[in-house]
């Protein structure tokens, strides 16, 4: 049973001087006038539903039982894709059923998943390519006010992501050796990996693995980024638990030219 916190939270590809994020809290805010709506980012890349996935991860798991989480990174707005509401870790997610719930699908066990198609919980417009002011953001809001999740529309019974895509999203450990890829950069160029912390076996001398990608080997992890000098290429555990590869105060992304979907690697001799 999902009982509401209050707190709605935001993330958008709009960015932040778009007054679509302002026409989305007031939508939610007809609905719900207590709501406290909390701006995850409205900086994703535009349509970038991998990056916004794995943002939305990281929303999950800061954000306290009860959250509504609204995302809408939504190419497909207008199309036959399904709007949806997610039970899962204690929080409802609601947005477009476009590849934007694999990761935390994938980490996280889904209690539920409805169809958001009672449009007595929709908002008094219709547009057919804003359907977080007209659909998400009152849903949302709906939810806040005690509205039951089942009430917003059909449950559905068929799985969020399959095994196989699964398998294609997480980093996987052969032997002596883990193999990942690069997920995104944050704001200060760090570039973050899809390697937790517990893909790495506790025997492994964090100090003496190898990090490999495009050619470039890197022997431990640092605990922090004041460890070695400026201008130094290092590895380390985030503050998200995942792998990062970062330059000290610097931009390792600019600089080392990484990008999403770079393979990397750690190997344990």
């Amino acid at each position: 049973m999902f009982k509401p916190s209050g707190i709605i939270a935001l993330t958008t590809d709009f960015q932040e001087d778009s007054f679509y994020i302002a026409e989305m809290k007031v939508a939610a805010y007809q609905v719900a006038r207590d709501a406290l709506i909390v701006d995850v980012t409205h900086a994703i890349p535009p349509q970038d539903v991998r990056h916004a996935s794995w943002v939305l991860l990281r929303a999950l798991e800061s954000f306290p039982e009860g959250t509504v989480h609204v995302c809408v990174v939504d190419p497909g707005v207008g199309t036959d894709r399904k709007i949806v509401a997610v039970l899962i870790h204690g929080q409802v997610i609601i947005g477009p059923d476009n590849g934007l719930f694999d990761v935390v699908a994938s980490r996280y066990p889904v209690r539920a998943v409805v169809d958001l198609n009672n449009e007595v919980y929709f908002g008094p417009r219709h547009s057919a390519t804003f359907h977080g002011r007209d659909v998400m953001a009152p849903a949302a809001a709906h939810l806040v006010r005690g509205i039951p999740l089942e009430s917003l529309g059909e449950a559905l019974g068929e799985p969020l992501i399959t095994p196989e895509k699964t398998a294609g999203l997480l980093a996987h450990r052969d032997g002596n050796v883990i193999e990942g890829e690069f997920i995104l950069a944050d704001s200060f160029g760090n570039m973050v990996t899809n390697i937790f912390a517990e893909d790495i076996p506790e025997e492994w001398n964090l100090r003496t693995i190898r990090i490999e990608f495009e050619g470039q080997k890197l022997t431990g992890l640092v605990s922090t980024y004041g460890d070695r000098e400026p201008g130094e290429v290092v590895a380390l555990l985030g503050s998200t638990g995942q792998l990062e590869v970062a330059i000290v105060q610097g931009d390792a992304a600019q600089k080392c030219g990484l990008r999403p979907g770079i393979p990397v690697k750690i190997v344990c001799e």
